[in-house]
């Protein structure tokens, strides 16, 4: 029973987490042409110090790398969280395969961004930080069809997310039901055999 509440808060806190580093990298992206537009006083004076040479590239490459990092680290840690969850689902009174399979899936989807998604994404996104306009124009749409293959990939492990907490909130209602139940006609055969 413990197990499956701690599962069920480790479940919690990686779907959160991953909401929260998907709006985090969404919201990187924005800050160097923050930083461009309407400068702080000290940002205005490295600016100006730097006269005509680009800070903008430099300052869209410093704020991808901290993306790609984040990313990188992130999908470390879930592996972490998933190993955890399925140990903790393993070795609970009451093991159930579909929560073991649900967990497993996103595990599986957390694989597929790591390896296969995540390196091509990063090499890719490195190239285009300093190309010139003509080269940039060639590989954005790759970068494109990878962001949003990632994209879906993220969705896809959040409605499996949600649908494992589902079923954890479902089995912990059948759970209480089923003990109320025992407590229940376990009182009944007192006060009859009181009677």
């Amino acid at each position: 029973m413990f197990s499956r509440r701690l599962a069920t808060f480790l479940l919690g806190v990686w779907m959160g987490c991953c909401i929260f580093v998907d709006l985090l990298a969404l919201e990187r992206q924005r800050v160097a042409n923050r930083i461009l537009d309407i400068p702080m006083a000290e940002a205005k004076a490295a600016l100006t110090a730097a006269g005509d040479a680009p800070v903008g590239p430099l300052l869209h490459h410093l704020a991808n790398e901290q993306v790609r990092s984040t990313m990188e680290s992130w999908e470390t840690a879930q592996f972490v969280l998933a190993a955890a969850i399925l140990v903790l689902l393993i070795f609970t009174d009451q093991r159930k395969l579909l929560a073991i399979a649900g967990t497993a899936v996103m595990g599986l989807i957390v694989v597929i961004q790591h390896f296969f998604v995540t390196p091509d994404l990063n090499i890719l996104g490195r190239s285009v930080d300093f190309a010139t306009e003509t080269a940039a124009a060639v590989v954005r749409p790759d970068i494109w069809s990878l962001t949003q293959g990632y994209g879906i990939l993220e969705m896809l492990k959040l409605l499996a997310g949600g649908a494992l907490a589902s079923y954890f909130f479902g089995m912990e209602s059948t759970v209480k039901r089923s003990k109320l139940r025992r407590t229940r006609s376990t009182d009944d055969a007192f006060s009859t055999a009181a009677k």
